[in-house]
């Protein structure tokens, strides 16, 4: 999947990222896509992000939990790189 395609599947049009920060409150290389309403956390590492605005990132893909924050469960979905399998036996 291409970033399109992981916006539509996820059912955005865009992600309005900002920096994560870690349980001590330092900034992460990590950004983050809050959607409240439907408790839902969508992250991408800021390294993917370049990979994608150089359009070298043609094999993403989504990662899905379940977590629990503050204040109850949420979904937690990470967009990620992966290496496609030279041989699937």
């Amino acid at each position: 999947m291409d970033i399109n395609e992981i916006k539509t599947t996820l059912g955005y049009s865009a992600l309005n990222l900002n920096t994560a920060e870690d349980a001590d409150g330092k900034k992460t290389e990590w950004m983050r896509h809050w959607d409240n309403d439907n408790r839902i956390a969508v992250s991408i590492h800021k390294d993917t992000i370049s990979a994608v605005q150089a359009g070298t990132a043609t094999t993403l893909d989504i990662q899905t939990e379940t977590r629990t924050g503050a204040q109850g469960e949420y979904t937690a979905k990470r967009i990620v790189m992966y290496t496609p399998a030279e041989l699937v036996i």
